[in-house]
């Protein structure tokens, strides 16, 4: 069939490409095996193809060279690296080639199927690369205030908040203040995160704080009788050093990751925070509600694009003659769904340059 993806597998395991063969037809593609690098691009130039799955591992030509090699064949072509014994060094080498994605052995069809649809799609309706990357989200360390391991949590609180008298004064503060500080050793070396929930959870009463196991059943009516106990916890824990209450260092992503690579790290990250580091040291801050943001900017962004079309739309309608906007009854005749969008999203009623709607009197036709 015509509107089938042609599919290529490249592997010298005959056994796996027979059987891959076999599924990925079950699910609607069109597929060619070549069992060596060199096959693979004789059948290029011969039969054109729309994706190739490419092992790295073959005997002769490996896939890393193969790669560069059919990206001169036929640039535009989609490859997506197969692999048993992959590593992060052999990815990054084969995303610097191009190649569309890098997956492991062995791969659940389904997923090879999905990332197929994904690289044809890429390729034949030109999505957008995401320009971004986790640097140009980032908090720069050398914009967030920074606390040592050895400092009280007094002071570091202080730090935190400010020092003022007036407690108006406090209440700005802390609505203003860092959600949180990064922590350094003697050697200035990133050692941990201070929170403001770590501050909270070292209040509780000690024998909850300790990071003993909390019988919650033994101890679920316990907390009644913790009246009048948070102003002496608040000064019992004063004076704890830094170290004995801050979060463990978060996970490290690279600062040219991509922004689904740090949402993806993001949602394994209990904390919600991941630092940023280049060659050499960490050089920023990625905090959930920075991912989030740029989720929501690109969905704003997405629906006034949708919403300008419609207006687009709706001015044009406009110009139509009377006779086009009725129906052979003579019953006015619109396109309401574009008139519900319109009014259902505030500012709508206007495009660049002009009211979406020109009638004087207000009054719609």
């Amino acid at each position: 069939m015509k509107n089938r993806i042609r599919v290529l597998l490249v592997d010298d395991e005959d056994r796996f490409c027979e059987t891959t063969s076999k599924l990925l037809i079950k699910k609607g593609f069109d597929t060619t095996i070549a069992n060596n690098a060199e096959m693979a691009i004789q059948v290029l130039k011969e039969n054109p193809q729309h994706v190739i799955v490419l092992d790295i591992n073959m005997t002769g030509m490996n896939g890393l060279i193969a790669l560069t090699k059919i990206k001169k064949t036929a640039p535009e072509i989609q490859v997506i690296m197969l692999t048993g014994h992959g590593s992060k060094c052999s990815a990054m080498r084969a995303l610097a080639r191009e190649a569309f994605d890098y997956l492991s052995k062995p791969c659940d069809v389904d997923t090879l199927a999905s990332r197929i649809h994904d690289a044809y799609a890429a390729k034949h309706y030109e999505f957008k690369m995401d320009e971004k990357r986790a640097l140009n989200i980032m908090i720069r360390l050398n914009d967030l205030m920074t606390v040592s391991v050895d400092m009280t949590l007094k002071d570091a609180m202080e730090k935190m908040i400010g020092v003022n008298e007036k407690a108006s004064a406090w209440l700005w503060a802390m609505d203003k203040s860092p959600s949180l500080l990064p922590v350094f050793d003697k050697r200035s070396i990133l050692v941990g995160i201070l929170t403001r929930m770590d501050i909270i959870r070292a209040v509780r009463p000690e024998y909850v704080s300790v990071g003993e196991p909390f019988n919650e059943e033994s101890s679920k009516f316990s907390t009644i009788f913790w009246s009048g106990l948070f102003s002496d916890r608040v000064k019992e824990i004063a004076e704890k050093k830094v170290w004995e209450i801050m979060s463990e260092r978060p996970p490290v992503i690279s600062e040219y990751a991509n922004l689904l690579e740090v949402a993806h790290l993001m949602e394994r990250e209990p904390k919600g925070l991941l630092l940023v580091q280049d060659i050499s040291r960490v050089i920023g801050i990625i905090r959930d509600q920075d991912i989030f943001f740029e989720i929501a900017d690109v969905m704003k962004n997405k629906f006034k694009a949708v919403i300008f079309c419609l207006v687009f739309a709706q001015n044009i309608f406009k110009k139509f003659p009377t006779d086009i906007k009725q129906d052979n009854s003579g019953k006015h005749f619109e396109i309401l769904w574009i008139r519900q969008i319109l009014d259902a999203y505030p500012g709508s009623d206007k495009n660049p340059g002009q009211g979406a709607d020109n009638d004087s009197s207000g009054q719609r036709p």
